[in-house]
């Protein structure tokens, strides 16, 4: 009953920002935007909505029951012919041809398919991801399940991270761990890289054997009822060496400095800027080519993106990564990556894994 109280206060606040915009009725579609909404996880359903307040489901048979015991005080609508006429059936409940959707989420064939069924589509930057953009309190709770998944797969992994151990079994372990915590997958493809591989920001695990010395870059998250985690450490098989342990306090000095920014007002790309600086100002700047971190929820990568060309403010409520990273061909690479919570007057870090090599 506390999520669909929740999802209530979201349609009104949506609701609010029809109105001032003009929107007679949304074309939701986006899948994280309809279970963000109305509580409804199936893979196939849209959503119509109204100023007036009425709200419409469409979804097929498969996902019938299931969304009968999702939602509340949402109307359902089970298609008989195929999805686009029955969004079509919808708006004429609603006694309207006019479908405002987002731009960014639906094909150029289903508009021309929706264009078919004589109903006049108006795009629009999604409305929906305005508000995701801010997390609840029921999304932070889940948002912290996730962290703590994750963090607590990451711990009984460590004694395994030694030399002749595979970057493909350690990142099998770390999957299966994260599943056995609760979450019914990783929040994505695990990232180890070891030795060289570590200079690919996005290296595919391999069948390489770590080696003493090696540093190894784990890239990993875990998932709590559609939300999710997303996590980066670097570790050195044994101990380090001169070379890595000034390029991780480098790394980490850059993610620190960044983190330290981050407050309600402060622009998205001020928080890019302070871990930027300090990378380029150690003459690493062309190794660090990447974005320094990216909202998280119900999706790994959604607003707001904390970039060099980002344009926007931070606003309480936000919750996204901060994940600096210098890499370099030949030799391998570092990234820490956190999740921070912007607060009223500042910022918390969700996560808590211990960032030494």
């Amino acid at each position: 009953m506390k999520k669909n109280r929740q999802e209530a206060k979201r349609i009104a606040r949506l609701r609010r920002i029809m109105r001032e915009r003009g929107i007679d009725t949304l074309l939701v579609t986006q899948r994280e935007n309809v279970r963000y909404l109305t509580g409804f996880t199936g893979s196939a359903g849209s959503l119509l909505m109204g100023t007036s307040g009425r709200t419409v489901l469409i979804t097929d048979f498969r996902y019938k029951e299931q969304a009968k015991a999702e939602t509340s005080g949402t109307r359902l609508l089970i298609q008989k012919k195929d999805h686009v006429s029955t969004i079509k059936a919808a708006a004429d409940l609603f006694g309207t041809d006019i479908l405002w959707f987002d731009e960014s989420s639906m094909t150029l064939d289903r508009v021309r398919a929706l264009r078919k069924q004589k109903l006049r589509l108006r795009g629009m930057k999604d409305p929906v991801a305005e508000i995701r953009r801010e997390k609840d309190a029921v999304e932070l709770t889940l948002i912290r399940r996730a962290i703590r998944r994750a963090e607590e797969a990451f711990r009984e992994l460590r004694p395994r991270i030694r030399a002749g151990t595979t970057e493909q079994e350690l990142g099998l372990r770390l999957e299966m761990l994260i599943r056995e915590k609760g979450s019914r997958r990783a929040a994505f493809d695990i990232i180890v890289a070891s030795g060289r591989n570590g200079a690919m920001p996005h290296a595919s695990v391999s069948g390489r054997r770590l080696r003493a010395g090696d540093l190894v870059t784990f890239d990993f998250g875990a998932e709590a009822d559609g939300y999710y985690s997303d996590i980066t450490r670097t570790v050195c098989v044994g101990r380090p060496n001169a070379r890595q342990r000034e390029i991780h306090g480098l790394v980490l000095s850059a993610q620190q400095n960044a983190i330290h920014a981050v407050r309600p007002g402060i622009a998205c790309v001020d928080i890019d800027r302070a871990a930027r600086a300090t990378i380029e100002k150690a003459g690493r700047g062309k190794q660090f080519g990447h974005a320094t971190g990216h909202g998280i929820g119900l999706m790994v990568h959604e607003a707001p993106t904390i970039a060099a060309l980002s344009k926007g403010d931070i606003r309480e409520g936000m919750v996204f990564t901060v994940e600096p990273g210098v890499y370099i061909p030949g030799w391998g690479g570092v990234r820490i990556e956190d999740m921070v919570l912007v607060t009223d007057n500042g910022h918390r870090v969700l996560t808590s894994l211990p960032r030494e090599l």
